[in-house]
This record gives structure tokens, sequence and C-alpha cells, in this order.
């Protein structure tokens, strides 16, 4: 019964939010302005069974995963080093602010200058995420119980004993809310860079390609790609965390 309740509301919600679009759609009764959500539709399943599809969202998926799996461990080894010096973490702070305040646009362009295109986007998913998942793992280090690291201090537990059974419980919390946050930033990121790096074989080049060539039933199939790639990388993120987390509690 909670299950057919969240369904339906899920479901109602979704519909609300497509007879706004018809009613607007309707209103400007202009496809070249904005289409109509059916018309959407059509082009989103026309798309879907062409193979450049496949091979573009891969490739996409591809460079966006390669920026976040640099970032993690580079994450994972700037905040132990800087929890453990302070000349560390004051010489790393300065960039940790840049990052996190230079327009991602900015670092596009400059990246443009800088790089091959086909890393661009790899480059610029690690810039916007590293400190999300920098300053959550620094919190969670600061967290770790003080009096678990004097016990293990007196009955002089080894380093990697103490990594895995009193530093990793405290920062795991921390760096699954950041990564799971991080998710949607890393996509939306990864895009752009294609988008104005103009970046073969790309989602984001099929997007400048539907501005540029006025095809907006195009463009917004290609965002509603994007939003569904988003939520599910999401949703099997949060599920690999969950089982993770419920494996370290019953070994």
């Amino acid at each position: 019964m909670k299950l057919f309740k969240k369904v339906a509301t899920c479901a109602g919600i979704v519909a609300f939010w497509l007879a706004i679009w018809y009613i607007g759609a309707l209103a400007i009764n202009n496809p070249l302005i904005v289409p109509s959500p059916l018309e959407t539709f059509k082009r989103l399943c026309e798309l879907i069974l062409t193979k450049d599809f496949r091979f573009f969202t891969a490739l996409s998926l591809l460079r966006i995963i390669i920026g976040i799996v640099i970032a993690i461990p580079a994450a994972f080894i700037m905040a132990a080093a800087c929890s453990y010096s302070k000349i560390a973490s004051k010489l790393l702070e300065p960039a940790v602010l840049l990052m996190k305040s230079t327009p991602v646009v900015s670092f596009i362009l400059i990246a443009i200058f800088i790089f091959n295109r086909e890393i661009i986007p790899s480059a610029i998913t690690f810039i916007m995420i590293f400190p999300v998942l920098y300053r959550n793992i620094c919190e969670g280090i600061s967290q770790t119980p003080k009096d678990l690291l004097e016990m293990a201090y007196v009955f002089r537990v080894s380093w990697i004993l103490k990594v895995r059974n009193i530093y990793v419980p405290s920062i795991m919390p921390y760096f699954c809310s950041a990564l799971t946050t991080s998710v949607g930033l890393a996509i939306k990121a990864g895009i752009a860079a294609e988008v104005v790096a103009y970046i073969p074989n790309s989602i984001g080049k099929k997007l400048s390609d539907a501005k540029s060539y006025m095809e907006p039933a195009d463009l917004l199939a290609w965002t509603a790609v994007i939003i569904i790639l988003s939520l599910l990388i999401e949703k099997v993120i949060g599920a690999l965390l969950s089982a993770l987390g419920r494996r370290k509690r019953n070994a």
C-alpha cells in the first residue's frame, strides 16, 4: 500500500508538470520555440534507437566517471595529509576556495588553452567535485572519536587497524553524503564542458548542434537524457553505498 501511494504521488507530480509544459506549448503555439511533451518524447524515442545515442552517451559518461574516479582518491589523500599537517592545510586552502568560487565556465575556457579537448570534461568534473569531497572527508576525520584514538595509542594498535576500525566508520557517512550530492554536479559540469569546448562524439556536442540548428525537440530530448542519467547514477551509487554499509555492519 505504501509503495502504491508513493508511485501514485510521483506519477501525480510528473503529470502536473507535464500539464504545465503542455499548456505552455499550446499558449506559445510554436514548436520551434517550445515543442510539446509528446513531440519531445517522440524525438527521445527516435534518438534512443540510434547507434550514435549509445556511443555518445557512453563516451560522455566515461569522461565524467574518469573525473569522479580521480577525484575520490585525491580527496582522501589530501584530506588525510591536511588533517595531519596544518601547513599542508593552509597551502591547499586557497586552491580549494578557488575551485569553489570560480565559475565553471571560466575553468572550461582556461582548460581549452591547456588541455587536449578530450580530457577537458574529466578535468572539469574533477575540479567541481574535489572541494565537496575534500571538505566532507576532512569533517569526517575531525569528528573521529578522540577517546578511541587515545585507546588505540595506549594499546599500540597498528595504523592499518586504526584506519579500518576507527577512521573509516567516522568518515564514511560524510563521504557517502558528499559523493551522492556530487554526482549531479559532476554530470552537469562534465556536459557543460562538452558544450563549451565542443567535444566531438558527446552529448554536449549534440546539445550545441540542437541549439545551432534550431531543433528545440532535440535540445529537450537530450536534456531529458542528462536528467535521467543523473537520477539513475545517483540511485546506483546510493544503492552501492547502502549495500557496502550493510556488508560492513554484518561483517
